[in-house]
């Protein structure tokens, strides 16, 4: 699969300190693979349907917010977990859709 960025959800990387940045891209890039994994669900909170990718670890504690279409992964956003699911934030993801 390929994996594109919406151009909102690169400037939601950008907010990230440079290894945090590494970290989050290592795993999205992972994505080609298997882009359903262990890690991710069909989320629906406040109308919203969307997949999300979990990142937890030592490092990382961001959600991946990501739709598939055909052979493409869009990432739609990116969020620190403690951000993730403000009803502005979910606003913004599915304003991207």
């Amino acid at each position: 699969m390929r994996i594109d960025w919406h151009s909102e959800a690169r400037q939601d990387l950008q907010e990230f300190d440079k290894r945090i940045q590494e970290h989050l891209m290592g795993q999205v890039g992972a994505m080609e693979e298997a882009p359903l994994g262990d890690d991710t669900s069909l989320l629906l909170k406040q109308g919203l349907e969307i997949f999300r990718l979990k990142l937890k670890n030592s490092r990382l504690d961001h959600r991946v917010f990501f739709d598939l279409d055909g052979d493409r992964v869009i990432i739609l956003g990116v969020e620190h977990r403690d951000n993730a699911y403000t009803q502005e934030s979910i606003e913004k993801i599915e304003s991207r859709k």
